[in-house]
């Protein structure tokens, strides 16, 4: 039975069938029924058309074209705007008349698979299966499929989405990627879902966290040292940066790395070299880098406390994790799915929520994020006597600082009458993207004003 949509609480669709006149639909769609259950939604190519809403809850959309070629018209658009509301929708593209052109623009649109069913016949159902699988995963609540090494991690929302997205898409690749986020909302496993869909799977995946470790070990841990280096070197000692040779190494909380050892960062990133410490040899390295910060690296850059040049090598993809309190909808598949692994840990099948304690969870602001989610309920199921864990179990009371509330304060006071934090706080806003405008466009006036949509006077007025 296919499962429910836990985004929705629609009903799964395992695939979603739109044929143009002159193809072959009725062949397709019974080649997809054993792959599918039998359930195979029918459209038409103008239900497409802003159908994003009855696509959310889809397993896979098949394309069917007919002969005319008129299929590619504005495909790329009508893809982007689905997967804004269906993020990780797989595009199939099948049929047995289509020439290499028409393939070819259909992948550059966003096609993600092209079979050809009479002749692949069963083995294109094999590469159907996966696609379909990880779609499964995400409506039961999974962002990522099942797999060796594969963390897993829940999330309905939109946003959460479209960062398993994102992260499938550029596994396959070796650039380097910067995951951004606030502490608690799981960047490690971000780092760990890209090593597992990326070749260098089989390979180590090797975490140093750069806050943990004092600045004088630091590079004797990345780099590693000869015998003899300093005293106590009585060994040779590798370092984490050949430990992950050929694999994967996750400098976590970069924003921490002091400036002298960016620039052997930098070098390890351009060049794929590195040398230990008290070594006479360059040693080349094989791996993949993946960093993370909690930091606004943008503003250590402007203070001078990390390089500007090691910050564009690092970010040349970004992943921007939200914070728990910016995808509310994901609080309750989280909490269930807590408190599941939790059940069987203390061994107490019958744990769960009441829906006043759910309502209490899904209306706090979780400054801690999800390890404050996890914290939070295991202290409850441990201290509840009851299978039912109620409101009053709960207490709700971060040591964590509110990173809005910290943001706000910084503006304006919270102590003031309502009407006066407003409006100083819209006071500094203003000289904050003012100033961010003219800094954007290189001291350009008009420029400026353009992108803030007002007046060269205006903007001089304000100044």
């Amino acid at each position: 039975m296919s499962p429910s949509s836990a985004a929705t609480g629609s009903r799964f669709v395992p695939a979603v069938l739109v044929g143009w006149p002159g193809g072959d639909a009725a062949r397709v769609q019974e080649f997809l029924r054993p792959l599918v259950e039998d359930e195979v939604r029918v459209l038409s190519p103008g239900e497409l058309e802003g159908g994003a809403r009855r696509l959310v809850d889809a397993g896979i959309l098949v394309l069917v074209p007919g002969d005319d070629g008129s299929f590619l018209e504005g495909l790329r658009e009508r893809l982007a705007a689905l997967r804004e509301k269906a993020a990780g929708l797989p595009v199939v593209l099948a049929g047995d008349g289509l020439e290499a052109p028409a393939v070819a623009a259909a992948l550059r649109a966003g096609v993600n698979e092209v079979i050809f069913v009479q002749r692949e016949g069963e083995a294109a159902r094999e590469r159907l299966l996966p696609l379909l699988e990880r779609r499964r995963s995400m409506a039961a609540g999974r962002l990522f499929p099942p797999g060796p090494g594969v963390p897993e991690m829940i999330g309905t929302s939109p946003r959460m989405r479209q960062v398993a997205d994102l992260v499938q898409r550029v596994a396959a690749s070796d650039a380097t990627v910067l995951i951004l986020g606030e502490s608690g909302t799981g960047k490690e496993l971000i780092a760990r879902a890209l090593h597992a869909f990326s070749p260098r799977r089989k390979k180590p995946f090797v975490a140093i966290n750069c806050a943990a470790i004092p600045e004088t070990l630091l590079e004797n841990e990345l780099f590693g040292h000869e015998k003899g280096a300093y005293t106590g070197a009585n060994a040779r000692a590798i370092g984490k940066v050949e430990a992950a040779e050929g694999g994967t190494l996750f400098l976590d909380e970069i924003g921490e790395m002091p400036l002298q050892l960016q620039a052997k960062i930098l070098r390890l990133l351009q060049d794929h070299t590195y040398d230990r410490i008290g070594g006479t040899r360059t040693r080349k390295a094989d791996i993949r880098v993946v960093t993370a910060t909690n930091r606004e690296l943008k503003e250590e850059v402007a203070a001078k406390r990390f390089r500007e040049d090691l910050y564009y090598r690092l970010s040349v993809v970004p992943v921007e994790l939200p914070a728990l309190r910016e995808r509310p909808e994901d609080i309750p598949v989280l909490a269930r799915a807590i408190l599941e692994r939790l059940a069987r840990r203390l061994e107490r099948p019958g744990l769960r929520l009441s829906p006043e304690a759910m309502d209490r969870l899904v209306r706090y602001r979780w400054p801690g994020n999800v390890r404050e989610l996890e914290n939070e309920l295991e202290r409850a199921a441990v201290l509840s006597g009851a299978d039912v864990i109620g409101p009053e179990a709960l207490s709700l009371q971060s040591r964590i600082a509110d990173p809005d509330r910290a943001a706000l304060a910084r503006l304006a006071p919270l102590d003031a009458p309502l009407e006066e934090t407003v409006r100083r706080a819209a006071e500094a806003a203003e000289r904050i993207r003012v100033s961010v405008a003219i800094e954007e466009e290189g001291g350009d006036l008009d420029r400026a004003a353009a992108a803030l949509g007002i007046t060269r006077e205006e903007l001089e007025n304000r100044l």
